[in-house]
């Protein structure tokens, strides 16, 4: 069994590995030992593009991504390397098991990305990682830049063939991985980020811990809305993410399985997370405001009403300690679960009825996601940021 010596656990998990460890000693150690890894393999590449602007970055990764020999035969070694690591998929992952999750995910993807906002991407800000991504800078407008950044990665892997190797959602999620990679570098050579006290920014353990908040936590929330995935579509969906997890980097040793290692190492790793701070505060509270101006709504009046609402929601997703811990406005969220539910199966029972109808709403909510997840980029772009904070980096 990993344990772990007092000097080893950030000074600002002690408190909480108590509790983990009086509750699964072995797991709260292996969160704990995470904390401390970053990437290597990412961290190296982020290294070695140092020398490089952000146009030159793009290029060399595009020249990986798009498996340019030309590109690559003149790369940093550390890049070259890096995808020779993913070029094939662990001998786990079958791309033929996650179609029923695809399939899960498009029939409700109206409850699966509501959750995924105001749910899973809130509760991920309120632990640690949020304070790394604070630190970027990249809140209110630039924030709103980085949740269509997330809607639009959860749309392509779930899309057929997304998560293949030339798939899109394959493309962004090692961009992503990158991204990370070289905000871990800047925090780590700032004088902002202190490891003794937090220690990996942007760790393995966080986004091993994010990771089950988009698949199991995600798959039990919609439950709460009416869905109900059935056990193929639920193992799929659970296959989409554990891959999806592999790809932003997670190790192996503390990679879930399936459903209930996922849900068990959620648990574990939330008795271990501190209590929020200002800066997950910050963060929390700023993808609730983000969510209108995706939304593409300019009417005060309405904003604010979309604001209020979401709020509501998100209390119900997450509890009411963790909203009050987060600061989010006192409400009475009494009854909101039962009108969501009763909505749902309204919906249910009229594409029963009317099967043209269901096709046509189906069709709809999926252009409606495509616009909302959509950027003006005509492309993926593959720039890093070359600035801890974002009003000093160059666009990326």
């Amino acid at each position: 069994m990993l344990t772990l010596p007092d000097n080893r656990v950030p000074s600002i998990y002690r408190a909480g590995y108590e509790r983990a460890h009086a509750a699964n000693p072995s797991l709260a150690a292996k969160y704990i030992h995470h904390t401390l890894i970053g990437d290597p393999a990412a961290d190296a590449v982020a290294e070695a593009l140092t020398p490089f602007d952000p146009e030159q970055m793009h290029r060399l990764i595009q020249g990986g991504m798009e498996q340019d020999a030309k590109i690559m035969r003149d790369a940093p070694q550390p890049l070259r390397d890096f995808f020779d690591q993913i070029e094939h998929p662990p001998a786990w992952f079958d791309p033929a098991s996650v179609r029923a999750g695809c399939r899960a995910f498009h029939n409700d993807s109206d409850v699966f990305l509501s959750i995924s906002v105001v749910g899973s991407i809130v509760r991920g800000f309120s632990t640690l990682i949020g304070k790394a991504f604070f630190m970027t800078g990249r809140i209110t407008d630039y924030g709103t830049r980085r949740l269509k950044q997330n809607l639009r990665h959860l749309v392509e892997i779930t899309l057929p063939g997304g998560l293949e190797r030339q798939g899109d959602g394959w493309k962004l999620s090692v961009r992503i991985r990158l991204v990370h990679a070289q905000a871990r570098r800047l925090l780590r050579n700032s004088d902002n980020w202190d490891e003794a006290a937090y220690g990996m920014p942007i760790s393995a353990a966080h986004l091993a811990f994010s990771s089950t908040l988009f698949c199991a936590w995600m798959l039990q929330k919609v439950e709460s809305f009416g869905v109900r995935p059935s056990d193929e579509a639920r193992a799929s969906y659970m296959q989409i993410w554990r891959y999806t997890a592999f790809l932003f980097g997670v190790p192996e040793t503390i990679l879930f399985r399936d459903e209930a290692e996922a849900m068990e190492l959620y648990r574990i790793a939330s008795f271990c997370e501190p209590q929020p701070d200002v800066e997950e505060i910050a963060m929390a509270n700023s993808v609730i405001h983000a969510v209108p101006l995706v939304l593409g709504m300019t009417d005060p009046d309405a904003r604010r009403a979309k604001v209020s609402a979401l709020y509501r929601v998100s209390r119900v997703l997450i509890g009411n300690a963790l909203a009050d811990a987060l600061r989010f406005p006192s409400q009475r969220a009494d009854g909101t679960l039962a009108w969501v539910r009763w909505q749902r199966r309204l919906l249910t029972a009229l594409d029963r009825l009317i099967p043209q109808t269901a096709r046509k709403r189906r069709a709809k909510k999926f252009t409606a996601l495509l616009d909302t997840s959509m950027l003006e980029d005509a492309g993926i772009i593959y720039r890093l940021p070359d600035h801890l904070s974002a009003d000093q980096a160059s666009p990326w």
